[in-house]
């Protein structure tokens, strides 16, 4: 049996899917992960916020995910709050330490922040899978070449398999 670790950029993610506004169901995708690319192990990245996403967190641990949590910075941007809470170091870190404990990694995210981790473990055979919400906002970085050609998966085109109440059919 496979055990793979899914590793989750959650605001990237988020971001994409209320940026195409279509129904996503976390416990399907959990579901497809756990199903279909033999994920054991989700961890989903995503910043902490005061008294904000506490229904989301709950709805995400339950579905089966692990989260990781980070305080976000604060700063005035143009003249409006920018709040940030850059996940894409703990992400690079967390799979590199975990590395020996999973057989292959799927890693979710929409941009090109994790281009030379899904290298580093191509080329060390711990690459399984990569997932973008969206083929437009995937990053040219993994549309070029053939190099990654083979391990994308584009999330809206799995709209019907992850929309709400789609799981229980898995």
């Amino acid at each position: 049996m496979y055990n793979n670790y899914a590793f989750i950029d959650g605001q990237n993610l988020f971001t994409s899917i209320s940026k195409y506004d279509y129904k996503f169901s976390f416990q399907s995708f959990y579901l497809y992960l756990n199903k279909n690319l033999y994920v054991t192990k989700a961890f989903y990245f995503i910043g902490l916020t005061e008294n904000k996403n506490h229904e989301r967190y709950k709805e995400l641990r339950q579905s089966g995910f692990t989260l990781s949590l980070k305080r976000p910075s604060y700063r005035i941007r143009n003249g409006k709050l920018d709040i940030k809470a850059n996940v894409d170091c703990n992400l690079v870190a967390h799979s590199l330490i975990k590395i020996k404990d999973y057989d292959k990694a799927v890693i979710v995210a929409g941009d090109g922040d994790y281009y030379f981790l899904a290298k580093y473990l191509l080329r060390n055979d711990k690459l399984h899978k990569i997932l973008f919400p969206h083929k437009s906002d995937t990053s040219t970085l993994f549309k070029e070449g053939s190099t990654f050609k083979n391990r994308i998966i584009y999330l809206n085109r799995l709209r019907d398999v992850l929309s709400k109440n789609y799981g229980q059919a898995l």
